[in-house]
């Protein structure tokens, strides 16, 4: 399967949305709680928002890295990623690059570092071919369509999580 320019796009504009709702959820939650561990075993939500910036350009790093045409389905881990990043029901354990430093953290800068990192990436995403495959990633090897499906569907995990993050902060 080969991605044409208007499913990149369809993507993109999903990748967009979901940063949005992010984006607005962070900028509501009050600058005196956003280092607020909200409930046990939980990131603050400014941790969330620099793991998710971290993610990013490591994305956006694989989206330029060195690669090779795809000796396989562009597309075929897609659905395996869906189903273990939207299950919500499950508590998954990230790599040590991307889990996010102690803090703490200035809301306006991991806001604007979080915007900066999707920008970067959709500039990357948007020179790449993503039919071709990434071998050095953690995910193993991958190409960079499933990257970018990866990116929509770790935004939405993170999303669903910053939203039982908002209503902890809100009761304490």
């Amino acid at each position: 399967m080969i991605m044409d320019i208007t499913g990149k796009d369809v993507l993109i504009t999903a990748i967009e949305e979901t940063v949005s709702e992010l984006l607005d959820m962070m900028a509501s939650i009050d600058e005196s709680k956003i280092n607020t561990v909200p409930y046990k075993d939980s990131w603050t939500a400014a941790q969330l928002s620099r793991h998710l910036t971290k993610s990013n350009y490591g994305m956006a790093r694989a989206m330029c890295s060195k690669s090779k045409p795809a000796d396989r389905d562009p597309g075929e881990k897609i659905a395996e990623l869906k189903k273990t990043f939207l299950d919500f029901s499950r508590q998954l354990k990230s790599p040590d690059f991307v889990v996010p430093e102690e803090g703490p953290y200035e809301k306006q800068a991991a806001i604007a570092e979080l915007n900066k990192s999707v920008k970067l990436l959709i500039e990357n995403t948007n020179q790449a071919d993503l039919t071709d495959l990434v071998d050095n990633l953690p995910l193993g090897p991958i190409t960079k369509l499933e990257i970018l499906h990866f990116v929509l569907y770790h935004l939405q995990r993170h999303l669903h999580q910053l939203k039982k993050i908002s209503v902890a902060l809100k009761n304490k």
